[in-house]
């Protein structure tokens, strides 16, 4: 929704991939790395995590800033994951 109100704002920021990147594919690859079962889980934790490292190294003079909690969080679920035994 951030990157989302950042193309359409008064101001809006160049529709980049970097900013699709942002808004498209890191809600479905979070959903699946909550959901799945452990051992999909945890090859798309990291994925998410890289996903979100692109998107904001691409973004980070406009909102890419905002997703870093995200990439925090992400990365404490990916450490849970890996640390978890099924």
């Amino acid at each position: 929704m951030i990157t989302i109100a950042a193309i359409e704002g008064a101001d809006p920021v160049p529709v980049t991939w970097a900013a699709l990147l942002l808004a498209i594919a890191p809600a479905p690859l979070a959903a699946l790395a909550a959901f799945a079962p452990a051992p999909v889980a945890r090859l798309t934790a990291p994925l998410t995590m890289a996903v979100l490292v692109a998107g904001i190294a691409g973004q980070v003079t406009h909102t890419g800033l905002f997703f870093v909690p995200a990439l925090a969080v992400m990365a404490v679920a990916a450490h849970r994951l890996w640390r978890e035994r099924s």
